[in-house]
């Protein structure tokens, strides 16, 4: 299979792969076994002495052995592969009621600078990998961590790797210079393994959370969709998902210069940049909306002052379904506020959402419809 390493579905890919690759040793066994049974217990038939009614008998309980075994085979690589939440199942054939469709979890694919890639999840924790000076590590509680090694201390080279989650994934790495990025859903952040230059720069596809470590030396630079956020030491949000079609950064502590073509603005604690276009808009947030911007960092899935559309994309990502706004759906809500744990199932979620009093979501298959109450 060749798939892009940026595929928010990765994991789901490789998963299929393996569970195919695992169960079709299987099914060939099923039907090997059939056919030696049927021959290890059909007694030897006479070469001068044929009886055709016989012959033809025991050729048919071969054939149906065999085929028997065939079709106990396949049928259960059907139904393995059919277990998978990405294969759509006929609405027909399982209600929507019996249906539970589980949150996001720590996962993610690391790719390394010869293009090799690690599978996170699966992986215990311990040294994964070695880049140069570099040594990669997993810690137990699900990160990836960067560090000199002990018997690479002399190497130059800097070499660039991607971490990359799908939907209903996330995960945090601890970047050479001891930076901290937390990737939400459907994400991807390339950078080096080791920051030699003058700079330290990492380009990020998706939403991450940034605790930079003070260097006064060396400017960290986010690169997102044409946007450069430039900071020496802060933390701070930076939202640029693809369909957003926006580049959003909401500044928690320290300072942050954005620049996007020959439009730039700095950017204070408790503000929030928006670039859009040529445009840069600036904006204070309260305490309330500071939280609500980093509620997806500390599992929680925010409702205050979303729209429709938005709250569908984060279910989306996380969740790994689909969406959809049927026509005529009022693009605000009313009555929702706060937040839901992500931690719930998807049923809790829409049972929350479905107290709201102009729009219904509900689950069709694996898409989740949103239409305008009557």
């Amino acid at each position: 299979m060749k798939v892009d390493a940026t595929d928010p579905r990765l994991l789901e890919y490789v998963g299929l792969y393996n569970k195919l690759e695992s169960k079709k040793e299987e099914v060939w066994e099923s039907i090997e076994a059939a056919h030696s049974l049927t021959q290890s217990t059909q007694p030897e038939i006479p070469v001068m002495q044929p009886s055709t009614a016989r012959i033809g008998k025991r050729t048919w309980m071969l054939a149906a052995a065999v085929l028997t075994g065939s079709i106990v085979g396949v049928y259960a690589l059907y139904q393995f592969i059919n277990t998978d939440k990405n294969n759509v199942v006929p609405a027909q054939s399982i209600p929507v009621a019996k249906r539970s469709i589980e949150p996001g979890r720590t996962r993610a694919v690391l790719t390394l600078a010869d293009n090799s890639q690690i599978d996170l999840e699966t992986l215990p924790a311990g040294v994964i990998a070695h880049q140069d000076q570099m040594e990669i590590s997993k810690t137990a509680d699900n990160q990836i961590v960067y560090k000199v090694s002990d018997n690479h201390k002399t190497g130059t080279n800097e070499l660039n790797n991607s971490l990359t989650t799908p939907y209903g994934g996330e995960y945090k790495v601890t970047l050479a210079d001891g930076s901290t990025v937390w990737l939400n859903a459907g994400s991807s952040l390339k950078y080096a393994t080791a920051f030699n230059g003058t700079d330290r720069v990492v380009e990020l596809t998706g939403e991450g959370y940034f605790e930079v470590a003070p260097d006064k030396t060396k400017p960290f630079h986010v690169m997102a969709n044409g946007t450069e956020v430039k900071v020496l030491g802060t933390k701070f949000n930076v939202k640029a998902y693809n369909t957003d079609k926006q580049v959003t950064a909401t500044l928690v502590s320290g300072a942050v210069a954005i620049q996007h073509g020959t439009a730039a603005s700095n950017i204070k604690p408790n503000q929030q940049a928006i670039v859009l276009g040529d445009n840069i808009a600036i904006s204070n947030k309260s305490t309330n909306e500071m939280s609500q911007v980093l509620a997806w960092k500390n599992g929680l899935i925010n409702l205050q002052g979303e729209s429709v559309h938005s709250i569908l994309e984060q279910i989306r990502r996380w969740y790994n379904v689909d969406t959809h706004i049927e026509t005529g759906t009022p693009e605000t809500t009313n009555i929702l506020t706060g937040t839901v744990e992500r931690s719930q199932p998807l049923s809790k979620v829409l049972e929350l959402l479905n107290t709201n009093l102009s729009v219904r979501f509900m689950l069709q298959d694996y898409t989740v419809v949103a239409k305008a109450k009557k």
